[in-house]
């Protein structure tokens, strides 16, 4: 015989249902708290609470699984500015595992020119090609566009056949900053950038990569100014400033050989720390090597925003024995991000 009426069990049933809801609430409000108390720290010029190889950890959502993202503190004592140009202390955050996801820094920018496109356009520069043979064609604005003369023609808004075939290798322009900046959904998260840009294969399989953090977390991130030094080859080895959330470490705060010292910001001391060096080095080291998210022990290659200076099309990354090497834009690899508390 049972010792509870069915309405006792109700009972029970939506206490504990709503001492549930209670749980959660006070959860949601420790979390808020935490990130909130960790900034209002930060402002206080108090970073330094946070000593350097500190874990932090929020949540994160990707194809309806929950994950625990994990930060670790990679500098303490660093001023990070804001678009009006103010400066304030912050608190750098490197994480601590690749991202499960992988993205194409650029995609090829190839575009087969139709053979009802007779003259050509202006921006647009042209190849033919036959077999596995390109030709520049270097033809002025309304010059006929030879299409008997080759097996197929290919146009590209960037002046470099290596771009065409292989991607770009600016990071104000890639596809990689857009995503790890977006909170928008698959097949939304990218625009073109340029002339010619080329959507990234990844863009109709994946959602911006902001909607799967917790909203408390994303609250005390700004945007802060990041540098990049670009390519000598198409864009003069210009100095690119943008304002972003998230942003891809340079070969320079991975304590890899920086190719213009100074411009992409300092080493990180965390990572100088467990790499054990005592000067930067492109060479293999435990310490720099990136595990998955998903399952902390599998070695990852991450992509960096340094461009190889000499090439248009040739990115950095550390690869999964903790080299820094490079390779193409259009190569689809993980990613180790950073972000500041301000």
């Amino acid at each position: 015989m049972s010792l509870f009426t069915d309405a006792t069990l109700q009972d029970i049933h939506s206490v504990l249902q709503q001492r549930n809801t209670d749980l959660q609430a006070l959860i949601e409000a420790t979390a808020l708290s935490s990130w909130k108390q960790i900034q209002d720290d930060v402002k206080r010029g108090k970073a330094s609470n946070y000593a350097i190889g500190t874990e932090l950890s929020c949540g994160y959502k990707y194809n309806n699984t929950d994950y625990v993202f994990t930060w670790v503190v990679a500098d303490n004592a660093r001023s990070v500015e804001w678009k009006d140009g103010s400066t304030h202390p912050a608190l750098i955050l490197l994480a601590k595992y690749a991202t499960i996801e992988s993205v194409q820094f650029d995609a090829a920018e190839d575009t087969t020119v139709a053979s009802s496109e007779t003259a050509a356009l202006d921006g647009w520069y042209y190849w033919g090609k036959t077999g596995d043979t390109y030709t520049a064609l270097n033809l002025a604005v309304g010059a006929t566009i030879p299409h008997s003369s080759y097996d197929s023609i290919h146009k590209c808004g960037i002046n470099s056949l290596d771009v065409l075939r292989y991607g770009y290798n600016r990071y104000r322009d890639s596809a990689y900053r857009q995503w790890i900046n977006s909170d928008l959904p698959k097949n939304y998260w990218w625009e073109s950038t340029h002339l010619g840009d080329v959507a990234p294969s990844q863009l109709s399989q994946i959602d911006g990569l902001l909607l799967g953090f917790d909203t408390d977390f994303l609250k005390v991130i700004n945007p802060v100014k990041v540098q990049v030094a670009a390519n000598t080859v198409t864009d003069s080895g210009a100095t690119d400033v943008m304002y972003d959330r998230f942003w891809l470490p340079s070969i320079e705060e991975m304590y890899g050989s920086p190719q213009a010292a100074g411009v992409e910001g300092a080493y990180l001391p965390y990572v100088k720390t467990i790499t054990g060096l005592n000067a930067p080095s492109n060479d293999a080291n435990s310490g720099r090597i990136a595990y998955a998210l998903e399952n902390h022990n599998s070695a990852q290659y991450v992509r960096v925003r340094s461009a190889s200076r000499g090439y248009s099309y040739d990115v950095w990354f550390v690869a999964s024995a903790g080299q820094v090497n490079s390779g193409g834009a259009g190569n689809a690899v993980r990613s180790r991000l950073a972000c500041a508390i301000s």
